[in-house]
């Protein structure tokens, strides 16, 4: 599997570099590099999280949470490989704002990034690290000390990067659109499809045999998939309601051409009914039961959130770099998303080899 996932990587990484229309190849990539490194760094943030709040429901959950981190290294480069194609993406980089000049200029628009996903990724496995350290006793207060320490770190500057990726890399794609709330509307869009992910972990480490969690366990990742959802939801509803009822036109565009102009609006249909609608649903109904031993329709409305926020991250990304653009679903499109899937995989597979984070810890115990 190895090897076959590396063909994919490499067959993406050459449609990339063989595309003719360099502003729709650049679109996709961006939109992979934000969707996939956020899950790479949301995942050790759910880990912190559950350190801090002292969870103990299920150490395994813990540790699959950290797995993402293996595609943190090629994120970086990925990261830094979009100053190349910084001019077909952002208007701004020709086109200087002078209101804006100061915040939207090459120089301290990358400096900034990349420092951040510098000090956030180091963090990243700093924290990893130590909660996969087997030998130090459970009652070290010193130790746990430490790793809350780590775990603060690691939320303030999570908070802070993919807030800045939502206003930076995809806000600032249309320098004139702005909207307060969508630095918090990414990081919890974020939040959501790390727990959908997690949810497809955790099922298929108990499938593999290679974990040992209890159903309790994977409905208390459920409860919080549906948490986060409904939060997602919430956080897109208060921008959209503030700027239509305020009906200014530079804000009110932007929403325009992407739900009223197809074929944006089945797009935004999709998303919604497929990335909201149908995980609420059902999710709810399953949060009112006992936990069910089964877990096949919880794979797939978590795979439906993923696919969701992927198509809202395409939906909030290709039509500002080109107007009238069309879907990318062309091979190039999909080998390109293809490959960084790949990348991902082949990312969490190294971690997981070289790191052994699960090691079918019971579900009793706290580490």
């Amino acid at each position: 599997m190895t090897i076959f996932w590396a063909v994919v990587a490499a067959l993406g990484a050459l449609a990339f570099v063989t595309a003719s229309d360099w502003p729709r190849a650049w679109s996709v990539y961006l939109v992979n590099l934000v969707f996939w490194s956020g899950l790479a760094v949301t995942g050790p943030a759910i880990g912190s999280m559950m350190q801090l709040t002292e969870a103990r429901w299920s150490p395994s959950i813990r540790r699959l949470a950290v797995t993402t981190i293996g595609f943190l290294p090629v994120s970086f480069v990925l990261l830094a490989l979009l100053v190349v194609g910084r001019a077909e993406l952002y208007s701004w980089v020709t086109t200087p704002l002078p209101v804006k000049a100061a915040w939207l200029n090459t120089p301290f628009f990358f400096g900034r990034t990349l420092v951040l996903a510098l000090a956030l990724f180091a963090v990243c496995f700093a924290f990893a690290q130590a909660i996969l350290r087997d030998s130090v006793p459970a009652a070290d207060e010193r130790e746990r000390a430490r790793r809350n320490r780590l775990a603060v770190v690691l939320l303030f500057l999570w908070l802070i990067t993919v807030s800045l990726w939502g206003y930076d890399l995809v806000m600032s794609l249309d320098p004139v659109w702005y909207s307060g709330l969508f630095g918090g509307y990414f990081a919890v869009s974020t939040l959501y499809t790390a727990f959908c992910l997690l949810a497809l972990f955790a099922v298929r480490a108990n499938a593999r045999g290679i974990a040992s969690i209890p159903p309790s366990a994977v409905q208390d990742v459920a409860k919080l998939q549906f948490a986060m959802s409904i939060m997602w939801m919430y956080f897109f509803w208060s921008q959209y309601l503030v700027i239509w009822y305020g009906n200014v036109p530079i804000e009110t565009r932007y929403f325009l051409s992407r739900f009223f102009v197809q074929p944006w609006q089945t797009v935004a249909w999709i998303v919604l009914i497929v990335g909201w609608l149908i995980p609420f649903a059902y999710l709810l109904k399953r949060l009112t039961g006992r936990p069910p031993e089964r877990h096949g329709p919880l794979v797939v409305v978590a795979l439906f959130g993923l696919i969701a926020i992927f198509l809202e991250r395409v939906l909030v990304v290709v039509p500002s770099v080109t107007a009238g653009a069309a879907l990318p679903v062309g091979a190039r499109d999909l080998l390109i998303t293809a490959g960084f899937l790949a990348l991902f995989t082949l990312g969490r597979r190294w971690f997981m080899a070289h790191y052994k984070p699960v090691l079918n810890l019971p579900h009793s115990g706290a580490h």
